[in-house]
């Protein structure tokens, strides 16, 4: 009896804090694009993204696929460009990112074998993802069998 209680109480607590374990933010963002079949590498701006997903615990960007596929669509629809390898640089202080972008831009100027070419925000913008928590259909099970138990 006592831990089933225990259990009953443990549940509630634990769905509760994955909720609280994603907090939404300002962050900026920046695209890169690369094609090994062909000599470009496509940069987008350094843009700010209202309502991103962040993890709290390691300052990190929640479904990072799905920003990098936004790009990948974009490109594959508008420039013709395929099998491309995107990526996404995220980062919450502009001044940061800023140079990051420069240093990413500068790698890939280095190169001589390489044409840069930039996408800039009235072509294409990040939107925010709707995060949605991690919780499958068995853990939503156990919780509504947990409080059944508990309400005996």
């Amino acid at each position: 009896m006592l831990c089933a209680a225990l259990l009953g109480t443990a549940a509630p607590q634990t769905a509760r804090a994955r909720t609280h374990r994603v907090r939404q933010q300002t962050t900026y963002m920046m695209g890169v694009a690369i094609s090994f079949a062909d000599s470009a590498v496509y940069i987008t701006d350094l843009q700010p993204v209202d309502s991103a997903s962040i993890q709290r615990k390691t300052h990190f960007l929640m479904d990072r696929q799905a920003y990098s596929m936004q790009l990948q669509h974009y490109l594959e629809a508008q420039r013709g460009a395929s099998r491309l390898t995107t990526a996404v640089c995220f980062g919450g202080k502009r001044k940061k990112m800023e140079r990051r972008y420069l240093s990413v831009h500068r790698r890939y100027a280095k190169r001589g074998d390489l044409r840069i070419v930039p996408v800039d925000q009235s072509q294409f913008r990040f939107h925010a993802v709707e995060y949605i928590g991690q919780q499958t259909d068995e853990t939503v099970q156990k919780a509504a069998k947990t409080k059944k138990e508990k309400k005996k």
